[in-house]
């Protein structure tokens, strides 16, 4: 069940589309997981899971909440993201995108959309993939603004994801 405002759309079978402008929230219910809120910045909605997971985990936990990794798309929407992080208090938060060189080093991938990332701000440095195993993407506070760092995958990170134009949300298999 997707909550938009007053409004209550159940799912059907099929992906269904939703569209809610009325309000800075979303409420998403995934097939008897809890109702999870997103939050609106700009014109995206997104959600933070604050366990800390690796980011194949990741991926998982925001498809399985009606939602997909962060995509950022641009640098408007990128300081939008670092600013509603700083005024909420996330300072010292990690938090997983969908970006990833796992198919090809140095050429970043989105898990959400599989295509190259159409936007990177990433920090002083960076990537750098240290190690050699840094092949994942998450969002860390430098410079007083959220910034992009290739991190290894396996580590633990809180997770940023943004709601879907559609839902994989299914109410009920029969």
């Amino acid at each position: 069940m997707i909550k938009c405002g007053s409004f209550l759309i159940a799912l059907l079978l099929c992906p269904t589309l939703y569209l809610c402008s009325a309000g800075d929230t979303l409420s998403v219910t995934c097939d008897g997981n809890s109702q999870q809120t997103y939050f609106k910045v700009n014109t995206k909605y997104y959600f933070i899971w604050h366990t800390n997971v690796s980011w194949f985990n990741a991926i998982h936990i925001c498809r399985r909440l009606g939602g997909d990794l962060a995509l950022i798309e641009s640098a408007s929407e990128m300081q939008s993201i670092s600013n509603y992080l700083i005024s909420q208090g996330y300072g010292n938060t990690w938090l997983w995108t969908s970006g990833n060189d796992l198919v090809q080093n140095r050429k970043f991938l989105s898990v959400t959309s599989g295509m190259p990332l159409p936007y990177t701000e990433w920090s002083g440095g960076q990537p750098d993939n240290a190690g050699g195993n840094e092949h994942c993407v998450h969002l860390w506070l430098r410079n007083n603004s959220f910034r992009m760092n290739d991190w290894i995958c396996s580590s633990p990170a809180q997770v940023l994801c943004q709601s879907q134009n559609h839902s994989r949300c299914i109410d009920d298999y029969n």
